[in-house]
């Protein structure tokens, strides 16, 4: 036996049957435009790119040009001030670490010093800062590292063992193990 439905109801079935139908239509379309596609790029000619391989030393990134400005510059520091300078590693607890910010102009002239960041030992902070210019002029940096006021911004960092001797970060060895 048939029901029959009332007008309303019958719009609501018909246009219910119709999105199906829609939907059924969308999805079939997508599939077949999808596969379209997938199939279109697949090339048998095609030989997918080989990744790029850098020899890089496992764990550590390249250095920077202004990381190697750094390490030559702190070569100069070193050489300048031998005596100061502690042999082999600093010790595991620091008396103090000093870091500097410094500006170096074309010819590696030091222009300007500021005391960075500092555990307020007075004493370490001024070797620090003599240290730095006993050994102006310092490497003359490449020509890409200076800037539009003609000079290099660098921040150093000074190590110091109890006995007042120290290294530079950017040259040091490693700090010897606690254990």
């Amino acid at each position: 036996m048939k029901t029959q439905l009332s007008p309303r109801r019958h719009a609501v079935h018909a246009s219910c049957a119709g999105a199906r139908a829609t939907a059924a239509i969308a999805a079939a379309t997508l599939g077949l435009v999808g596969t379209l596609m997938v199939s279109g790029c697949a090339n048998p000619d095609f030989e997918p790119k080989k990744p790029l391989l850098l020899n890089f030393p496992a764990g550590q990134p390249p250095l920077s040009g202004l990381d190697q400005y750094k390490i030559a510059a702190a070569q100069r520091v070193t050489e300048v001030n031998a005596r100061q300078i502690t042999p082999g590693n600093p010790q595991p607890m620091l008396r103090s670490v000093v870091s500097l910010e410094y500006w170096v102009d074309r010819n590696g002239n030091i222009t300007a010093v500021a005391l960075y960041r500092s555990n307020g030992d007075h004493e370490a902070e001024r070797i620090a800062i003599a240290s730095l210019r006993r050994a102006s002029p310092l490497p003359a940096p490449s020509r890409a590292l200076v800037d539009s006021s003609g000079r290099v911004r660098a921040i150093e960092t000074w190590l110091f063992n109890n006995d007042g001797r120290f290294q530079l970060r950017s040259v040091a060895a490693p700090q010897i193990d606690g254990q």
